[in-house]
């Protein structure tokens, strides 16, 4: 008869499996919705008459942004885990002195991240602007 630890392991393995298997489809079923994602922003583009443009100063400059953004979406989550860091401190002065400094350096940085993205816009609308005339 089989112990609880083997059977443990056999159930953890089917659901390993089982879960690698659910993934798998769900990378080429993202893959065909982000191929009909774009064509059909291009239709949609293309009815509200918006223009195109495929400069390496625009390309670069919505990676820029993107990756800004994805900076700033990281320091808002260490935000939220310094303050529950905080929160589930119960009392303990050295955690939450580390909490609050934790804090500080993530709002320090996502303020960095937002400055950089309002520097980052306003000067890629300068060079768009002058390239256009």
């Amino acid at each position: 008869m089989f112990k609880i630890n083997n059977y443990k392991k056999i159930v953890f393995a089917v659901a390993v499996i089982i879960i690698l298997g659910v993934l798998a489809g769900q990378g080429a079923l993202a893959g065909q919705l982000g191929d009909e994602i774009i064509l059909k922003l291009g239709v949609v583009r293309d009815n509200a008459k918006l223009p195109t443009t495929n400069e390496p100063v625009v390309i670069v400059s919505k990676i820029i942004q993107g990756l800004l953004g994805v900076i700033a979406i990281v320091f808002f989550v260490l935000i939220i885990a310094a303050g529950f860091k905080w929160m589930t401190a119960g009392g303990n002065e050295e955690t939450v002195t580390k909490a609050k400094k934790n804090i500080g350096n993530a709002i320090i940085g996502l303020l960095v991240v937002m400055f950089s993205y309002a520097i980052t816009y306003f000067v890629l609308d300068v060079i768009l602007n002058k390239s256009a005339v």
